[in-house]
């Protein structure tokens, strides 16, 4: 009877630890999959109570703290935990805090582990900040002083959702990462290039759907990490290194647009479509054959850039000026069209 009382308490002291077994990385992710009336029941079973809601951009914020256990003489290190969950613009964002050195040293091994990508970081001793990506998935490690004057090491990982459904090129302005990329389309359909300026002035970008009269460049502010979405380049030409060869093979981009635009549009229809007149940049500017970024009728030239092109030649005279007249170009039945489409967020 004695040995079966004590199975019995040796067990449930098993079941106590297993209850509330320490959150690590792991639980962030699988947070992250849960739906919010789950939330409290999961930190629970971690040794968590809840530090309150609220709302928070229009969304449900929580908060949980580790609940603390009774010291003992031997406790000479108390760690601080905490886990915050709240939405940030489009992305639910999932924070886990700890003091505890080893916990944080263990969540960046978690991370290479699951295969999270890490630019080369320019300092290889750096402990923060760090950042971390897969597919819809992003982590931003910091540290800072806690009110106690020790560490505090903050996991904070960021899940986009992906849209339901991509119809129109202006769709695609939600993808601000080339893995987010590739976590929609697939790894077959986003490839990294790189993206020519000019001769001496290159950019990495990502390309979907690349040599097909579907191909979009990805242009990114943060090139290290291929994220931060700067704009986006639709055309059948693409000047990309894997592009270029493939450059006469390639028609007409079929990307539609909510504006109306498509590529090959004639300039004659774009000034229908505007409703306004409009200017573009002769070819002796620097800026040769791209409409004025001005809003000056239906399409906002600032956030839709069109560069045009002609297929008379060197031009006639009217396009040697500094600035031209879309409505000039039509009455001089001058034919231009539609060559590049740049969006940007």
């Amino acid at each position: 009877m004695a040995k079966v009382l004590l199975l019995l308490i040796l067990q449930g002291l098993l079941l106590t630890v297993v209850k509330a077994q320490s959150f690590n990385f792991d639980d962030l992710v699988v947070l992250s999959s849960l739906s919010p009336k789950r939330f409290d029941n999961y930190m629970h079973e971690k040794g968590y109570v809840s530090g309150g809601k609220q709302m928070q951009d229009n969304a449900m914020a929580f908060t949980f703290f580790e609940k603390k256990k009774k010291q003992t003489p031997e406790d000479s290190i108390i760690e601080n935990r905490s886990v915050g969950l709240y939405k940030q613009d489009e992305s639910f964002c999932f924070a886990f805090s700890t003091t505890c050195r080893k916990e944080f040293e263990d969540g960046l091994e978690r991370l290479r582990t699951n295969n999270f990508l890490q630019a080369e970081p320019e300092d290889s001793n750096a402990v923060a900040p760090l950042f971390f990506q897969k597919g819809n998935l992003t982590v931003d490690v910091s540290t800072q002083v806690d009110s106690d004057t020790s560490l505090l090491y903050t996991f904070l990982l960021k899940k986009r959702l992906l849209p339901n459904s991509v119809q129109f090129a202006e769709d695609l302005l939600g993808f601000d990462s080339h893995e987010y990329l590739v976590s929609y389309f697939g790894e077959a359909n986003v490839k990294k290039d790189v993206y020519y300026f000019s001769e001496k002035k290159i950019k990495k970008c990502s390309v979907l759907f690349g040599n097909s009269n579907q191909q979009v460049v990805f242009v990114w502010e943060d090139e290290k990490n291929l994220c931060k979405l700067s704009y986006i380049l639709i055309a059948g030409i693409l000047p990309t290194e894997t592009g270029i060869p493939f450059n006469d093979n390639i028609g007409r981009n079929k990307w539609a647009f909510k504006s109306g635009i498509y590529s090959g549009m004639s300039i004659r229809d774009l000034l229908r479509l505007n409703g306004y007149d409009f200017k573009f940049y002769g070819l002796n500017s620097e800026f040769s054959m791209m409409v004025e970024p001005v809003i000056s009728g239906n399409i906002d030239f600032k956030k839709t850039g069109i560069m045009l092109t002609s297929l008379d030649g060197k031009g006639p005279a009217v396009l040697q000026t500094e600035k031209v007249s879309a409505e000039q170009v039509v009455e001089h039945r001058i034919a231009l069209h539609v060559f590049y489409i740049m969006l940007t967020p």
